[in-house]
């Protein structure tokens, strides 16, 4: 009898807990559009929509590559950038690139070189080591720029790199970009789930994960595996929070609230829910066929209603480009359909533009200032059809901040055989994750075997 208290207590223990367990694996739970619960107001989702509108009839869009631009007093470096390297091969901005011959026999002798890059606005200290691996041997006096050390078969270097100074300037397209109403193609209003567990589609979010599914996009130099899409007109890093300073919108860059930021048309949205009818929707998704040679990550917001003014709407949406390892690595489009009063967005307050992760870096196109903010108004909302092109461009890029070295080795070991060597540099930058990077190459080390070539000719 003296154990039934102690088990009726253990019962009422252990019920909560069940009950709490219970609930948190089922916000863990895919609905069936894939969208998992994991905050209030936010959303997460591996599962994309892919349209390929080329099926449908549309032509995709042809854009220039290594379009030259000279907007004084600016110095604009539109010379080929250098491609690949870094942690990641695809990223056409890497800060360290390892270059050498794919193939060498045994005896032969590789010569490497590494390309340093500062791509950010402030001169930058760098150490750069590259330890020599296993089945390389330095050739004495062959080093160009480094220091090598014998004791620990390494080559070294310290200095600065001036700035590079990426940044993006937002200019009018033309043609214009189609404006696609994604309900058309099936994909889902993102504000469905939130009002489906009875939550208002006001300042939420959704994260995609892009990595999953094979893609990446290139925001100021870095590449983004998942992008997130706030109802309030923004697609941000998805460590960056929505709620409070970014409920409302703010001119670009600003570094109270870091995060990289793409602000198509920045407002207080409320899209209903709860005791409110719905009203407006915003959607995503990946698109082929609107650009030659690129998929996209196409986000839309359709009739979206400004927070206490319904009759205040706007159609418009971001085109990202895609797995950009091309000389277009990094642009994006913000795409005009209607904006039902512009007159009365600009009393309410809007910005248009785009910021890097740590709020340093960036531009405001148009803006008008929200809840007592002081910068002044600047531009006007855009017209109808209107598609603007956010292009990375370095501003005052001389020469001092991309610097290569080479050096080297004799190959010592039998075939056949992959020799890996990885560059590391690490810098002063305020960016945690451009502090450290590296490039791996690989040799493979083969016997390479000429077949004689027998020319003749008729007599």
């Amino acid at each position: 009898m003296k154990k039934q208290p102690l088990m009726r207590n253990l019962i009422l223990v252990f019920l909560p807990l069940l009950a709490v367990a219970l609930a948190a694996q089922a916000q863990e739970q895919p609905n069936p559009d894939g969208l998992i619960i994991v905050g209030p107001g936010q959303r997460y989702t591996e599962t994309i929509p892919v349209i390929d509108i080329h099926d449908l009839g549309y032509q995709p869009a042809a854009l220039p590559t290594n379009d030259p631009v000279n907007h004084s007093p600016f110095t604009i470096q539109t010379s080929p950038l250098t491609r690949g390297g870094g942690s990641d091969p695809n990223n056409p901005y890497a800060v360290i690139r390892k270059t050498g011959p794919a193939f060498m026999q045994p005896g032969g002798s590789a010569r490497y070189e590494i390309t340093l890059n500062n791509y950010e606005s402030i001169t930058r200290t760098v150490q750069l080591v590259d330890p020599l691996p296993p089945g390389l041997a330095y050739v004495p006096d062959s080093a160009n720029g480094l220091a090598y050390d014998a004791s620990t078969r390494t080559l070294h270097w310290q200095g600065e790199l001036a700035p590079g100074n990426l940044d993006y300037i937002i200019e009018e397209h033309s043609p214009a970009l189609p404006y696609l109403d994604l309900a058309a193609f099936g994909a889902v209003n993102l504000c469905d789930d939130f009002i489906a567990n009875e939550e208002v589609c006001d300042d939420v979010t959704v994260t995609f994960n892009l990595g999953v599914n094979g893609y990446t996009t290139n925001l100021y130099g870095e590449l983004l595996s998942q992008l997130t899409v706030s109802a309030n007109g923004l697609i941000l890093a998805p460590e960056t929070a929505v709620s409070g300073p970014y409920a409302h919108n703010q001119w670009l860059p600003d570094a109270a609230t870091p995060g990289f930021v793409l602000a198509g048309l920045w407002r207080d949205v409320d899209m209903g829910g709860s005791d409110a009818l719905p009203n407006g929707r915003f959607h995503a998704a990946i698109i082929s066929g609107l650009i030659a040679g690129h998929d996209v990550f196409y986000a839309q917001w359709h009739d979206a209603p400004q927070s206490g003014d319904p009759d205040l709407t706007a159609r418009h949406a971001i085109a990202l480009l895609l797995n950009g390892d091309s000389n277009l690595a990094g642009d994006a489009f913000f795409i005009y359909d209607n904006i039902s009063n512009p007159a009365q967005l600009v009393a309410q307050g809007y910005t248009i533009g785009v910021a890097d992760k740590l709020g340093a870096r960036g531009v405001t196109y148009a803006y008008a200032p929200c809840c007592g903010a002081g910068q002044p108004p600047q531009g006007y909302p855009p017209a109808a059809g209107t598609t603007l092109h956010l292009r990375p461009v370095l501003f005052g890029a001389e020469s001092d901040y991309s610097r290569t070295f080479s050096y080297e080795a004799v190959v010592n070991v039998p075939v056949p055989e992959t020799i890996a060597s990885t560059a590391v540099v690490t810098s002063s930058s305020p960016d945690p994750a451009l502090a450290t990077a590296w490039s791996t190459h690989y040799l493979y080390v083969r016997w390479q075997t000429y077949l004689p070539l027998a020319i003749g000719r008729d007599e």
